[in-house]
């Protein structure tokens, strides 16, 4: 998909039938809040999730539900991308959307002049791809970057040490395993 001309889409499709979905930036972070409470049965997160969907539910839950992963992944605008953004290449979360939201919310005021909570609706991979564009310098992108570094590839002493402190003071806090494809798959087998 190439934003410069193609519109957002507004569905997704599941067997080939185009199925209305909720695009709205917040209630994909929702989405993804809960995807990642690890409070809530994965069986029940199903169920939630389902309520993404505008109008009617597919029928095969299983294809309904990979298909929103993929909507949130943004998958047709990151088609190379394996990993869901906000994770290093090791699976480690470089963001959070509840423990960064201060730093997100002033990075789009400061860089974009959007103020997100008086947008009344921005398509979730507007919000994306606005995020992803945020410059190195914001605190949100220095957040990120400090939570990839894996501390011992640096030889120098001192500076791991540095790097570890920092790690220490933006650390996401813990919310429970992550469910991977693997996990859901055994769900519906």
């Amino acid at each position: 998909m190439n934003v410069l001309y193609e519109q957002f889409p507004e569905s997704v499709t599941v067997h080939g039938i185009r199925y209305p979905i909720v695009t709205d930036f917040r209630e994909w972070i929702r989405f993804s809040e809960l995807i990642d409470d690890a409070d809530i049965p994965w069986n029940v997160k199903c169920n939630l999730m389902l309520q993404w969907y505008a109008e009617t539910i597919p029928e095969d839950i299983e294809a309904a539900v990979y298909a929103l992963g993929d909507f949130l992944a943004a998958r047709e605008l990151y088609p190379r991308s394996l990993k869901s953004t906000g994770e290093a290449g090791s699976g480690k979360p470089v963001f959070s959307f509840s423990d960064d939201a201060g730093c997100i919310y002033s990075a789009f005021i400061d860089c974009y002049g959007i103020d997100v909570q008086a947008v009344p609706h921005m398509h979730w991979w507007k919000f994306r791809t606005l995020f992803d564009g945020l410059p190195e310098d914001t605190e949100i992108k220095q957040r990120m970057m400090y939570r990839s570094i894996d501390v011992r590839t640096i030889k120098d002493k001192s500076e791991r040490s540095r790097i570890r402190r920092i790690q220490q003071a933006i650390a996401i806090q813990k919310k429970g395993k992550k469910i991977d494809d693997y996990e859901i798959g055994e769900f519906f087998a």
